[in-house]
This record gives C-alpha cells, sequence and structure tokens, in this order.
C-alpha cells in the first residue's frame, strides 16, 4: 500500500531534521535535570526511563540475553516499544534520533554547501552496486559470536549513539569522560573524511539489531519504473543517499534507514517514481 502523495517529502524531512535536534538536546537535558534533582527522565540510549516507562535499546536485550544466557522478563517487556517502532516504520532510529547519524548528516550537510565546489566531482553512481544483505548479516553474526565466545558487552562498547549520549550524561555530571569516546571520535573523524559511513553500514549493532524485526509489511522504498525519466546512469536519489545505495535496484535493505533523502530528491529532480510503501508492491530482497 502505497502511502502520501504530492510533494510532501521535503517537509517531512524538515520534521526529521527537527526530531534530530530534538533527540540532541533531549540527551543535554536529562543530566541537566538530574542536577537540578528532577528524575522525571533518567538513562540514556543504553536504556532510558520516562515517566516510569522504561525503554531498552533490543541490541542490549539480546546482548544480555547472550551473556546471562537467561530472559528477564522486565528487561523484555522495556524493548517492546523500539522492536515495534523497527517492524512498522523500520530502522527509522538510526536517521530520525542516534546522534552518531545526526552529526554525520551535519557534516554532509556542509560538505555538500560548501567543501564540495572546492574538491573533484566525483558522480556516486558510478560506483558499483548494492552490496548484498549477506555481508550485513555475516558481519552480524560474527560481532554476536564474538560477544558469546569471549563473554563482553561487545555491543555495549561498539554502540555509537550509546556512548555518545552516557559520555554526555557523564561529562556533564561530572563523572568524566571514558576512552570508548576516543573511538567513536576516531570513527567520526574517519568517516567524515571517507563519506562511506561503513560503521553504520556494516558494524553498528543497534541498527542491525533494529533490522531484524523487519517483515514483508514494514515501510520500505519502492521504485515505479513507468515514471522514472532518469537515463542510463544517472541516478540523483543515489547520489543523495547517505549509505550510496541505489533505490531503483530495490535491493537496498537491510541497509536502508527510511530516511527518505532519495524520495525528496526524485520529486525535485525527477516525476516522483521513489515513494514510502507498506507491503509489497515490488517484491525486494531482504
Amino acid at each position: 500500500m502505497k502511502i502520501f502523495s504530492g510533494h510532501i517529502y521535503k517537509k517531512l524531512n524538515l520534521t526529521r531534521r527537527i526530531f534530530q535536534v530534538f533527540t540532541l538536546f533531549f540527551l543535554f537535558a536529562i543530566p541537566l535535570l538530574i542536577l537540578l534533582e528532577i528524575r522525571l527522565i533518567i538513562g540514556n540510549l543504553y536504556s532510558i526511563t520516562i515517566l516510569g516507562l522504561e525503554i531498552s535499546d533490543p541490541s542490549m536485550l539480546l546482548q544480555n540475553i547472550l551473556l546471562s544466557q537467561s530472559f528477564y522478563v522486565p528487561l523484555l517487556i522495556s524493548a517492546i516499544i523500539p522492536v515495534v517502532i523497527a517492524a512498522v516504520f523500520g530502522r527509522v532510529f538510526c536517521s530520525w534520533a542516534c546522534p552518531y547519524n545526526s552529526i554525520l548528516e551535519f557534516f554532509d550537510k556542509l560538505y555538500n554547501s560548501i567543501l564540495k565546489r572546492f574538491l573533484v566531482k566525483k558522480n556516486k553512481s558510478d560506483e558499483g552496486i548494492n552490496p548484498r544483505p549477506s555481508i550485513y548479516w555475516a558481519i552480524y553474526i560474527l560481532l554476536t559470536s564474538t560477544a558469546l565466545l569471549i563473554g563482553l558487552p561487545l555491543f555495549t562498547f561498539l554502540s555509537a549513539p550509546g556512548i555518545i549520549s552516557s559520555q554526555i550524561a557523564e561529562g556533564i555530571i561530572g563523572s568524566g569522560l571514558g576512552l570508548e569516546l576516543v573511538l567513536v571520535f576516531i570513527i567520526l573523524t574517519s568517516e567524515v573524511i571517507s563519506r562511506k559511513r561503513i560503521w553504520c553500514k556494516y558494524i553498528c549493532p543497534v541498527g542491525a539489531t533494529l533490522a531484524l524485526f523487519r517483515t514483508k509489511y514494514t515501510l520500505r522504498i519502492v521504485h515505479d519504473k513507468l515514471k522514472c525519466d532518469c537515463g542510463g546512469n544517472i541516478d540523483p536519489c543515489q547520489n543523495s543517499c547517505p549509505y550510496n545505495l541505489k533505490p531503483k535496484d530495490g535491493n537496498i535493505y537491510p541497509y536502508c534507514t527510511n530516511c527518505g533523502l532519495c524520495i525528496k530528491t526524485c520529486e525535485k529532480t525527477g516525476k516522483g517514481s521513489l515513494s514510502f510503501s507498506f507491503g509489497n508492491r515490488k517484491k525486494l530482497k531482504m
């Protein structure tokens, strides 16, 4: 079932930007409220409690199950909201709320508006095809198996949003900053320079765990070939994709985070052949 109509994705993207900024302010507000002894909201993006409602990152739930080899019912319940959102809308946490992604998108915007004119122009449309889903899941299985074998909370150390949110809190409260922040800084710097999104695309356990709950009814991007007027290898939609995916090829999941930037570009430069849809107008590879 196709959703939305007309040129609305520009407004949708503006809403997403506002939500990204709100999330960043929210992460700073939590420790500030604690300093004021207002504890209505406590925690970080590993696990957060809002007015008594606990919400946990599903990757932390999986890690807990692997390491403890047991099921803690309250923890299972706390992951229901993120799981339902991922099952319905896909990995939208990554594109709407992840502070790491928000920072990278800021630098992407800076590059496109200022730096790009001084650098050699390169058309990303000429860079290969969409990566196979098997690569994504092979890396995830490797990380999961390693965490199980060595008995260490590997997902905790690899969760960029969790580290950033916890370090913001510790820095404000005065607990000091950890070495894991140095790792995130190094990764962030390399991503800004390379503009490849290697970490988000292949390594981050948060996005991969959310992708596990994808179904054939989950929100997806579909392509109407009859509407498309892009010829040859010209793919403006790919050039706007942070992950350099080719939406027209279809097999963009589990990598795609449904940010909608490709659809926004398609509305501006094409005839709106890309759109969001629930269900399977076109069978996509999972």
